[in-house]
Parts: C-alpha cells; structure tokens; sequence
C-alpha cells in the first residue's frame, strides 16, 4: 500500500484527535433554543462534558457512586470527585446513603438534574442526526471500512 496515504490517514488522526481534545476540555453551554420553557434557564450556565456524561449515567443508572462514574466513564476518581463537587453545588445531584452502610455514599439527580439530563439526551440526539447526515455522504461499503477501522482501533487501545 502506498506510504503517501498511510501520511494523510495518521494526519487526518492528529488532527481528529486535536480537535475531539479540545472539545472535550471546552464547557459545554446548552443553546437558548434548547431551552423549551423559561424554568429551565436556571440550567443555562457551561458543563464540562464530563459533568454531562456523570448526569447522564445517574440518570440510566442505579447506585451509581464515584467508582462507578469512573469506570464507566474512562477517567479517574479524581476527576469525578471534581465534577461531582460542581454538580452538588449547582443542586444538580444529591448525595445519599444506604441504611446500614454510612460510609458509601451514591448519587441522585434532582428535579434540575433530571431536566438537564434530558437536555443533554436531546443534544446527543441531535448530534446523532448530524453524524447521520455526514454518513449520507459515503457508501455503504466506505461507511463497513471506517466502522471496521474504529472497531479494530479500539481493540488496540
């Protein structure tokens, strides 16, 4: 295979991944326009992704406490404990505790938390809808190569 398209392949990664990057550590700010009644304003302030994500896994999950959130989301305790503190001080998530066991402690949403999970469940969808309009862009088969590349490059991760 020709080494000039192996170059533009790990350039286009870079680049990718730069991007992906600096997206990830930018605050995520939910659009007016997301916003369906004026209640939810109080909601309109910049989330990491990563607070989003913690929202998001209270909401579809149970007993969710620290070691949860940072095993299913890939990062460390350390940086749940940070969005959680943020997450807590903007009454988005509530601390509590099972009868016998004081020392554990799982998270739930409050009626803010469940609002902002569902904001962010329909910026997922409309990021999926745009994902969807790129995919028109390509053939069935390109679209089998890229997904058996993601699907290998995961694997050796």
């Amino acid at each position: 295979m020709d080494n000039s398209i192996h170059d533009e392949l790990i350039q286009a990664i870079q680049q990718f991944a730069l991007k992906r990057d600096k997206r990830v550590m930018q605050k995520v700010q939910i659009p007016s326009r997301d916003m369906s009644s004026e209640h939810l304003e109080h909601l309109r302030k910049e989330w990491t992704l990563t607070q989003l994500h913690i929202v998001s896994c209270i909401h579809t999950s149970q007993n969710v406490n620290n070691s949860f959130l940072a095993s299913r989301l890939h990062i460390s305790k350390a940086a749940v404990s940070k969005a959680v503190q943020a997450l807590l001080k903007h009454n988005i998530i509530t601390v509590t505790k099972k009868p016998g066991n004081k020392k554990e402690i799982f998270y739930t949403l409050t009626e803010s938390g469940r609002e902002l999970a569902a904001l962010h469940e329909q910026l997922h969808e409309k990021a999926k809808e745009q994902y969807k309009q790129l995919f028109n862009e390509f053939s069935i088969d390109d679209l089998k190569t890229v997904t058996a590349f993601f699907n290998l490059w995961v694997k050796h991760m």
